[in-house]
C-alpha cells in the first residue's frame, strides 16, 4: 500500500457503502430487484446490488495496477473486456431476465474470441504439486479452458440462492488466492466482499447474476493467471478449491438429465436447498 493505493481504497470503500445505503433507490433506477415468488425464500423485493459494488471495487484497483505498470496493456484491456461484458450480461439478466441461450451464447462467444488475445490465460499443462508428472494438453489447450471457464460460470450461478451461501466462498476463495499471490486486487475484493457478505447475510441485497456472471469470470482469469505466471498455484489445490461446488453442480445437472428435465430448468435440489431444510 501507497499513497495513491490508499486514497483509491478509501474511495472505494466509500462509494461501496454509499452504494448499499442507497440500495433500494438505485435497484428501482436500474430495475434489478429480486421478487418472491414460489420458488424463493425472500419475503420482499431484493436489490441486485452486489455485482454492482463487485465491478466499482473490480475495475478501480485494475486500472490502479495498470497505471501503477504492474500489468501489460494488452492484459489490461482483455481483463477489462471480459469484466464488462460478464458484468453487463448479468446485470442486463438482472434487469429483463435473458434466456439460458441467449446467455450461454454470449459468453461462450466472449470466452472463445477474447482468449485468443492473451497466452496468460490459456491453460496448456496440469501441474500436479502430489506428483512430479505433467500433462500437455497440446491442441486441446484452448478447448479445456472454455470448458473450465464455463463450468466455474454455472458452478457459481447455482450455488448463489441463500444468504451468504455465495458469499462466502467467494471469500475463502479470494483469502487462498491472496496467500498464494499477495496482490492488492485480492485484498481490497476480501473487504469489499465481507462487507457484501454482511449485507447479504441480513437479507439486504444479493448478488444478483451480475455478481455471480463477474465474479465467475474474475476467478477463472486471476486462478488460471496465477497458476501460469506466479507458479504457486497446482493443479491438484485448483481442484479441491473448486470442489464443492463443482460437485453441486455436476450433481444437479445429472438429476435434472435423469428426471428428463432441461439443464437450465428451475428446481429446488441445489445444496442450498437441503441447507435451508
Amino acid at each position: 500500500l501507497n499513497f495513491t493505493s490508499s486514497i483509491i481504497f478509501f474511495l472505494i470503500l466509500l462509494i461501496n457503502i454509499l452504494i448499499l445505503s442507497f440500495r433500494n433507490s438505485i435497484a428501482q433506477t436500474l430495475n434489478i430487484f429480486d421478487y418472491p415468488n414460489s420458488r424463493k425464500i425472500h419475503d420482499s423485493p431484493t436489490p441486485l446490488l452486489g455485482g454492482v459494488c463487485l465491478f466499482v471495487t473490480i475495475i478501480a484497483t485494475l486500472v490502479l495496477i495498470f497505471f501503477e505498470s504492474l500489468i501489460s496493456t494488452n492484459k489490461f484491456i482483455i481483463y477489462l473486456l471480459f469484466f464488462l461484458i460478464f458484468f453487463i450480461i448479468g446485470l442486463w439478466d438482472d434487469a429483463k431476465t435473458l434466456t439460458p441461450k441467449i446467455k450461454t451464447l454470449i459468453i461462450l462467444v466472449t470466452i472463445i474470441t477474447l482468449l485468443i488475445f492473451e497466452n496468460d490465460f490459456i491453460i496448456k499443462k496440469l501441474i500436479f504439486k502430489s506428483t512430479d508428472k505433467e500433462i500437455s494438453l497440446g491442441v486441446f489447450s484452448h478447448l479445456f479452458t472454455i470448458f473450465c471457464i464455463f463450468a466455474l460460470y454455472n458452478a457459481l450461478n447455482f450455488i448463489d440462492g441463500y444468504n451468504g451461501c455465495a458469499t462466502s466462498i467467494v471469500i475463502f476463495w479470494t483469502f487462498i488466492l491472496l496467500i498464494k499471490n499477495p496482490n492488492l486486487l485480492y485484498l481490497f475484493i476480501i473487504i469489499s466482499m465481507i462487507i457484501i457478505f454482511l449485507y447479504n447475510l441480513s437479507g439486504k441485497i444479493f448478488l444478483g447474476n451480475s455478481g455471480t456472471s463477474l465474479l465467475s469470470i474474475f476467478f477463472s482469469l486471476s486462478i488460471i493467471n496465477d497458476y501460469n505466471t506466479i507458479k504457486t498455484l497446482f493443479s491438484d489445490e485448483i481442484l479441491f478449491i473448486l470442489l464443492f461446488p463443482g460437485i453441486d453442480m455436476i450433481r444437479v445437472t445429472f438429476e435434472r438429465v435423469k428426471n428428463g428435465k432441461k439443464i437450465y430448468y428451475a428446481d429446488k435440489t441445489h445444496f442450498h436447498h437441503y441447507l435451508i431444510k
